[in-house]
Parts: C-alpha cells; structure tokens; sequence
C-alpha cells in the first residue's frame, strides 16, 4: 500500500494554463436607430477588450487571434478598415446599418465572429422636432390673402424644423424633402431651394396656392405640413382707356391753318395799301 502510495506520488504534476479571454467590440456612440442631423457625417466610437488594435499591414505573419484591425461594412459592403476605435463615415441622406467586424491582420474573421451593429438614419434637416406649415411656423408673406393682382405673382414663406434639399436617393429621412407648390389643388412645380414660387400667366378668376412638404419620394409629411393662400387674378388693366384724340387733332390743324391763311392776308392787305 505504501509502495502504489509512492509511485502516484512520484509522478510530476499536470501544467495548468487559464484560457484567456475571448475579445470583445462594443459600439459605443451612437446608439441604435439614432437620428443624426444637419448633414453631419456618421461617427462611431467603439471599445474592444482582449484584442489589440493595430493598422492593417502591421501585424506579424499569420493569423492571430489577439491583435488585428476593425473592417467596416455599410449595408453589407466593406467600407473601410480603421485600426483605431473611431470611424468617421460621410454618407449622404437615409437610413443605413452598419457593422464592425473584428479581423487579423490578414483580414481573416475570428473564430467565432466577433461584431457588433447598429441602424442609423442620416438627415440633411435637423435631428429632431416637427416640420410645420403655420401662422407661427411657416407664413405665406406676400400676398396678403384675397387681394386683387394681375397675372405675375410671387409667394414668399418661411420654413421652420426641415431643410430643402435637391433630389437625391430618393429616400425618406426625417425633416428634409422639398416644398411642392399646388394651384388649385393641382401639382404647379417642387422647389428645392428657398426662392419664392413666382407664378405668370394664371386664368383670370379666383385661385388658391397650397404650399406643401414632401419628403425625399414625394410623400406628404404625416401630420401634414402644408399653408394655403387665395387671391383673385384680373388681367386687364382696371385703368380709364386713353381717348382717341384724332378728331381734335383734325379740327386744330384746320383752325391753325386758317389762322395762317388769315395772317398771311392781313399781311399782304396791309402791303397793298
């Protein structure tokens, strides 16, 4: 007994190593499905733990399960490759999902996959609060409602919480689109920059303008932000008609010859004599 005793004893002791970690990547800022306004450009902020971050290139031979770099996809495609924990990404106008993937230096995935996403929506017009068309918000200027004017008219306004924009991906994002102008409830144009709607060459008779907000697909804004004024278009001028001065002009120039005629003879009398 004291012999198997030894003997188990005798045999040197297993090395036991710990696991180390798997790494981590968080997304830090911004967070999901967040609003990012006034065409700012996307910037992530991001946090890895167990992995160091090196720019791609610069890693040893072979792939590693500890250091590598950070590949950047938006929607779905490879955008960039950053080996710091900032990605700064300038994307126009829309809703977009982003992904950050953990790669060797090689650009080989870990095993298991190590990401982490977000959706973030992209917006020329401010972040927050609702676009408006109001006596307080948006005020059709000029002209003053149910005046009398000929056939060239200019609406001015004034927009509050959206941005104009020119068409582009045709996308809805919130707070920016375009302004589309109906004359009696009939598309006239869609503007896209803050000039006034000029209008030449309407009927006579009374007409309503709308001023509506649309956004990138044509859509009207839900709740509707939209202002309307009327006026009446006379095209002939409401002034007193010139008169037709042909027949004075023929009975002065007949009088004034006549007093040539009676001038010349008194003359001529006076002559004689």
């Amino acid at each position: 007994m004291a012999v198997g005793l030894l003997l188990v004893c005798g045999f040197p002791a297993a090395t036991v190593r710990a696991t180390p970690p798997p790494p981590t990547l968080t997304i830090v800022s911004p967070a999901n499905n967040t609003v990012i306004g006034n065409g700012s450009p996307l910037v992530l902020l991001f946090a890895v733990e167990n992995f160091n971050l090196t720019e791609p290139g610069t890693g040893g031979p072979g792939p590693a399960t500890n250091e590598g770099h950070v590949n950047v996809y938006v929607e779905g495609n490879l955008t960039t490759v950053v080996g710091q924990p900032t990605v700064v990404l300038a994307l126009e106008s829309g809703t977009y999902h982003v992904q950050l993937r953990l790669v060797s230096d090689n650009g080989t995935s870990l095993t298991p996959d190590v990401s982490a996403s977000i959706t973030v929506t992209l917006t020329r017009g401010p972040a927050a609060g609702t676009p408006r068309i109001a006596v307080t918000y948006v005020e059709i200027l000029y002209p003053i409602p149910g005046d009398l004017w000929g056939d060239d008219i200019t609406i001015s306004f004034r927009i509050t919480n959206f941005t104009l924009v020119p068409p582009g991906r045709r996308v809805s994002v919130p707070n920016e689109g375009r302004l589309r102008v109906l004359v009696d409830g009939l598309v006239f144009k869609d503007l896209t920059s803050y000039e006034p709607a000029h209008f030449s060459d309407l009927p006579d008779g009374d007409h309503t303008v709308t001023l509506r907000l649309v956004d990138g697909v044509g859509q009207p804004l839900n709740p509707d932000a939209s202002d309307s004024t009327s006026f009446r278009v006379e095209g002939e001028q409401k002034v007193a008609p010139i008169p037709d001065l042909t027949p004075y002009l023929l009975t002065a120039q007949i009088g004034l010859g006549a007093a040539i005629v009676g001038v010349l003879y008194l003359h001529d009398w006076r002559r004689k004599r």
